[in-house]
């Protein structure tokens, strides 16, 4: 029983030693990660560029429904072309160097929206989306943001830009409205890099 003991207790240690050198090799290894992505990056856009680039399968974000269960998830490679997309627009409409509204819900689609936003040169403006009238707070907080960032541009989804429209448009006076889930796919392919840099304002809150 006594020589068993000994032999778990050996098996035991040994496997705890493998997962505190698995542990430290992970460490090691983000953290030369993190000096080259440094070395090679002064922007957003720089680092995830690099790590489209150089690690395009790894997962990037996702998306917990209800914080549990997992509903949508971007790789660098679809992040990347999607903020791209989102950017070639914003470039398309002259809308590079003007402060654009995010009225989004806390999904993937703001992810990528805001990157667009950083890949193109506009400052992001993030905005929780009011539901109804009946929210005074959240719609008046909105109009604010909107009004005091003023605001040239508001990016949203197809499905609530109805709702976000109609509680938000008279409020705010003339703006652009675009919907980023129907962006007509190849776009990503005329988008240019803004010419941003470490001290450039990227987004307002």
């Amino acid at each position: 029983m006594r020589e068993d003991r000994g032999h778990q207790l050996g098996d035991r240690k040994t496997q705890d030693f493998r997962v505190a050198m698995s542990a430290k090799s992970r460490r090691d290894q983000l953290f030369k990660d993190f000096q080259e992505i440094s070395s090679n990056s002064s922007t957003g856009v720089d680092v995830l560029r690099y790590r489209c680039l150089h690690q395009p399968d790894q997962l990037a974000f996702t998306f917990l429904k209800d914080g549990e269960t997992e509903s949508d998830r971007l790789t660098y490679s679809e992040l990347d072309r999607r903020s791209r997309a989102i950017a070639g627009q914003l470039q398309a409409l002259g809308a590079s160097d003007e402060r654009a509204l995010l009225p989004y819900p806390p999904k993937l689609d703001y992810i990528a929206t805001f990157f667009g936003c950083l890949y193109s040169g506009a400052i992001a403006v993030p905005a929780y989306p009011p539901r109804n009238q009946r929210h005074a707070a959240r719609l008046q907080t909105a109009v604010s943001v909107a009004t005091d960032s003023q605001a040239a541009i508001a990016l949203t989804t197809t499905a609530i830009l109805p709702q976000v429209q109609s509680l938000l448009a008279d409020k705010i006076g003339a703006i652009h409205w675009l919907t980023t889930d129907t962006i007509p796919p190849g776009i990503e392919d005329t988008w240019q890099k803004p010419s941003i840099h470490a001290e450039t304002l990227a987004f307002l809150l």
